[in-house]
């Protein structure tokens, strides 16, 4: 507890190496604890990393160092809550679970199979909630008693009597299983570093007065009766199935199922098309993020965008330009905005368009859009002869270039924009 406390005392005066020791310490008992709220190890990581990021920035509001474990456990959950409020589960009978364990011919065979695997983390999943939790932080990296009742602010009496329990319930075999299992799930020796470099990322939508955060600000009052919408910068790749190779090249990837979001614009989609499916106005931003062979004043790797997002009936193209040259004049005074057909066809687009504004002598890209296809109206069980889609995105260092006549983007990401 003494070193923990020095470590938060570092952290706190900005020491990210020091942050990084407690990621270190704590990392695998965040994965397990949102493994078992969230049931799902991909997401139990993003939880876990949101998490850091956030006790890193809220850090100084802890006032008791000892208090770290229990402070932090109550921010991942609050992530899990976040993440899980967009997914439904599927709970699986206890007794259907340890089925596995029976004596029935061939369990080692089918423990090497992925199916083994996922009956072993049903069988998990199957435990009561204090029994799942309290299991999954034990087993997943030789946590300790007392370790597993620090961050759960629980007597470690109670944590050894929920793991007889759990023994009890998954019996012997299983409970060997659920140790090798959880093992293989605990996070990469690299994730402390990971956290490090996110952390080390400006965020300028988070800093007041930074030319991006405002541009943000003055999109939601232009679009005032829009709904803003929250999305995740990590997302599967089976949402973007229509990319080309060529594009594919350019998005990182973060494992084999997830992706950071190239753009907006099919997130927006997958949401409507999943749970909304009726007539709406949505507005979001955020960071975004592709790979190029070298940086320009123009092109980053990491970049903000903002999208607006529009359902009604008998809306097209006449929206379209009206809106994006409205903006446009709203936001930069005088420039007179052109729209023209863009180069490439979007997914989705029946109609495609980009925007541009004159800088510095030549022509700047502003954004793009267009008009959504009937399908995507289908999808959602809409008439398209009734029912039209607008899309607009901007990209908000871009507006900032025009804005505050600058020469490069990269700019807006060093002081005397970035503390």
């Amino acid at each position: 507890m003494d070193e923990l406390r020095l470590l938060i005392t570092q952290a706190r005066n900005g020491n990210l190496d020091a942050f990084g020791s407690i990621v270190g310490r704590f990392q695998d008992m965040a994965l397990a604890y949102a493994y078992s709220v969230i049931g799902d190890f991909h997401l139990a990581e993003d939880a876990a990393q949101e998490a850091f990021i956030q006790a890193y920035r809220d850090i100084d509001a802890l006032r008791e160092p000892s208090a770290f474990p229990g402070w932090f456990r109550k921010i991942v959950f609050k992530h899990c809550d976040r993440i899980k409020r967009k997914k439904h589960w599927q709970s699986v009978p206890l007794d259907d679970a340890l089925e596995i364990v029976s004596d029935k011919p061939g369990p080692v065979e089918i423990a090497e199979t992925h199916e083994m695997r996922e009956m072993v983390l049903n069988a998990i999943s199957s435990l009561p909630k204090r029994e799942r939790t309290i299991t999954t932080l034990f087993y997943i990296n030789g946590y300790t008693q007392k370790d597993v009742a620090e961050f759960l602010e629980l007597p470690v009496s109670t944590i050894n009597n929920s793991l007889h329990s759990s023994r009890t319930r998954l019996k012997e075999r299983m409970v060997q299983m659920v140790n090798d299992e959880l093992k293989t799930h605990a996070l990469p020796d690299d994730f402390p570093e990971r956290i490090k470099a996110l952390l080390g990322l400006p965020r300028p939508l988070e800093i007041e007065g930074h030319p991006v955060q405002e541009l943000w600000k003055d999109l939601q009052s232009f679009f005032a009766d829009f709904e803003v919408i929250e999305l995740d910068e990590i997302v599967p790749k089976e949402l973007y199935p229509h990319f080309p190779e060529s594009y594919a090249k350019h998005t990182y990837a973060v494992d084999e199922q997830r992706v950071l979001r190239p753009e907006l614009t099919q997130q927006l989609i997958d949401r409507w098309s999943r749970i909304c499916r009726k007539p709406c106005k949505w507005i979001t931003a955020g960071r975004t993020f592709r790979i190029t062979a070298t940086e320009t004043a123009t092109a980053l790797e990491a970049f903000h965008q903002a999208e607006a997002f529009w359902v009604a009936e008998n809306i097209g193209e006449k929206q379209l330009q009206e809106t994006v040259k409205s903006c446009i004049s709203r936001l930069l005074p005088g420039v007179e905005p052109t729209i023209r057909e863009s180069t490439a066809q979007f997914s989705m687009m029946k109609i495609s368009r980009e925007w541009d504004v004159p800088w510095k002598g030549k022509t700047l890209e502003m954004g793009a859009g267009g008009v959504g296809c009937p399908e995507l109206l289908q999808k959602g069980g809409l008439d398209p002869d009734r029912f039209g889609s607008v899309h607009i995105a901007f990209g908000l260092e871009r507006f900032a270039l025009a804005k505050l006549n600058l020469d490069d983007a990269r700019k807006l990401w060093r002081p005397p924009y970035v503390p």
